[in-house]
């Protein structure tokens, strides 16, 4: 199923796992991919299963800082990009990718 992330009338399909990598291109997809993880998080107040987002980005990547403020406006004004192995009873995890540290086969 294909998805317009920039589309904010498009509903992400049910799921426990939401996995969001290098998806900052622009400020329009930045703000946007944040404007959709909101709405993922906010059905956990109504559900009995919890949905988790993971979000992977580089630190060069130019926008990815407008999705952190975006999130930090939204939902959690401490937000910030994690090196470290996710919590897994966190709903968000932000992971701060070095790509000099990945093993490609």
């Amino acid at each position: 199923q294909q998805f317009d992330l920039t589309s904010r009338q498009n509903v992400l399909p049910d799921a426990d796992l939401y996995v969001m990598s290098d998806v900052f291109e622009s400020s329009n997809v930045a703000s946007s991919a944040a404007f959709h993880v909101q709405s993922i998080l906010s059905k956990n107040s109504n559900s009995q299963s919890k949905r988790r987002v993971w979000v992977f980005a580089q630190s060069d990547r130019a926008q990815r800082e407008t999705f952190l403020d975006v999130m930090r406006e939204t939902y959690d004004e401490s937000l910030e990009w994690s090196l470290k192995k996710p919590d897994l009873n966190l709903e968000l995890w932000l992971c701060d990718l070095d790509e000099t540290a990945v093993e490609y086969n």
